[in-house]
């Protein structure tokens, strides 16, 4: 196949990584794999936030509920949901976590 040959300002100039003028199709998929890479680090970096989140709302919320503004009998009130909150907080971290484990091992 023919090198494509770029105007002046085109928005297909990024891709022409040896800046030559012209992108050929191996700089095309070189570019689509380092797209590839760059998404594949932005979601693992979301997905690390994401637990660190959780475990700190963890602690957080941990936190304030044994502060003497919150009554005991509002803690006791919402004892089931607390219970729903922190299994479901500890799920995020899990699945992080095992994932990151699987990922790594293939």
């Amino acid at each position: 196949m023919n090198p494509k040959k770029l105007e002046i300002g085109s928005k297909f100039a990024e891709y022409d990584l040896d800046q030559d003028g012209t992108v050929t199709d191996a700089e095309i998929a070189r570019s689509k794999e380092m797209l590839e890479l760059e998404l594949r680090e932005e979601k693992s970096e979301a997905q690390k936030r994401m637990a660190w989140l959780s475990i700190a709302s963890m602690i957080i919320f941990s936190a304030c509920l044994f502060m003497p503004i919150v009554p005991e009998s509002r803690v006791d009130a919402l004892g089931e949901i607390l219970g729903l909150f922190y299994i479901a907080q500890a799920g995020i971290v899990g699945a992080y976590m095992g994932v990151t484990a699987w990922m790594s091992r293939k």
